[in-house]
Formats: structure tokens, C-alpha cells, sequence
């Protein structure tokens, strides 16, 4: 396992560091909500990964697909899911007058995060394509290798994601006023929330 445990290791590395939804989720949550976003929303990002690597230790366990009908649904409500999120971030329930909105819970943030990678149309074709290639020939329990090296991949991407969303701090400047009455890092989270939708939709629908 050593042997390819270091490459493994070396192309997630790599992997983490190329910007994509995930890290712009959570950096938008990080600028938005400080380090408790940044937690919360890598925290629930990891968590999504823990499920797309049980799925693909079930495909290398049975050597099936998993329905593209169910996959598809899936992932299509994920994205409405984020629309909706995206708009109720800059569209919040009414209010007494004076008040801003309170921040997401945090059991919200995590929830949020599993909904951005389970939804996204790549993750499960990365997990099933990237995982296998690190199993080695003599190893005992496919399945069990292939979960334990998500689960790997998801640990050492839960800590890159904190580290690059806790960063957002950084930007706390951002959380004054922009325009039509919201702060600049709630037009951020809409922007970002909106384009990974709307990215999502159209590949799922490709794929479809």
C-alpha cells in the first residue's frame, strides 16, 4: 500500500490546488461567515465525499453503474436546491426594519457543502475514475481500499478547503454594503452559488 500511497497523496495535492466549486464555495462562505463558515461548509464537503466514496467502493465492489435516471434526479435537485439558497441570500424573509439576516446555522453551512459535491455531475465520475488506479493488483479488499482512499482524499480536502476559506477572512472588508441594500460577500455567495447551479444543471442535463 506504501507504493501507492505517496503517489495517491501527491495527485490529490495537486488536485486541491486547482480552484474549482468547491474551493469557491468555500471561500465565499469563508469571506461571508468567518472561520465558522469556512468550517462548516468544508466540514460538509468532506462529508459529501465520505458518500461519493462509499458509491464508488460499491461500483468497484459490483462492477455496476449506478442508474443515470437516479444519479441525474439526484443531482438535479441538488442544483435547485442551490438556487434556492442563492436566493434567499440576497432575497431574505422579512424582517423588522433595521435588522440584516442573521447568518446561516451551521447545521445549514454543512448541509450546504454535502448538497454542492453529491450534486455535482463530475464528482462521482472523478471518485470512480481517479480511486481505482491507486488499488493495488494484490490488494486483498478492493472495496475497502477504494473507501478508505476516499476517505483520505476527503480528509486531506476537508483541511486544504478550511485552510483556503478561512483565508476569506482576510477579506472581511467585503461584509460592508454594496449595492440594493446587500454586502458585497452576499452578492459573492449568490454569484458563486448561482454560476455552480447553473454549471451543475447543464452537464447533468449533457449527460442525461
Amino acid at each position: 500500500m506504501t507504493e501507492t500511497l505517496i503517489p495517491f497523496l501527491l495527485a490529490v495535492l495537486a488536485l486541491l490546488i486547482i480552484p474549482g466549486p468547491d474551493m469557491a464555495f468555500v471561500m465565499a462562505n469563508g469571506i461571508a461567515y468567518g472561520r465558522r463558515g469556512a468550517f462548516y461548509s468544508a466540514l460538509g464537503i468532506s462529508s459529501g465525499g465520505l458518500v461519493l466514496a462509499v458509491a464508488t467502493a460499491l461500483l468497484v465492489a459490483a462492477t455496476l453503474a449506478i442508474s443515470p435516471s437516479v444519479l441525474l434526479a439526484l443531482q438535479l435537485a441538488g442544483c435547485l436546491y442551490l438556487l434556492y439558497v442563492a436566493t434567499r441570500t440576497i432575497i431574505p424573509r422579512p424582517g423588522p426594519a433595521g435588522t440584516s439576516a442573521p447568518a446561516p446555522a451551521s447545521g445549514n453551512l454543512f448541509l450546504r457543502g454535502v448538497v454542492t459535491n453529491v450534486s455535482n455531475p463530475k464528482a462521482l465520475i472523478f471518485f470512480s475514475a481517479f480511486i481505482p488506479q491507486f488499488i493495488p493488483d494484490d490488494a486483498t479488499g478492493p472495496a475497502l481500499h477504494a473507501f478508505l482512499l476516499g476517505a483520505l482524499l476527503c480528509l486531506v480536502g476537508g483541511a486544504v478547503n478550511f485552510a483556503i476559506g478561512a483565508s476569506g477572512m482576510l477579506f472581511s472588508g467585503l461584509n460592508r454594503t454594496g449595492f440594493m441594500g446587500r454586502s458585497w460577500s452576499q452578492w459573492i455567495v449568490f454569484a458563486v452559488f448561482v454560476s455552480i447551479s447553473v454549471t451543475f444543471t447543464v452537464q447533468a442535463l449533457a449527460r442525461g
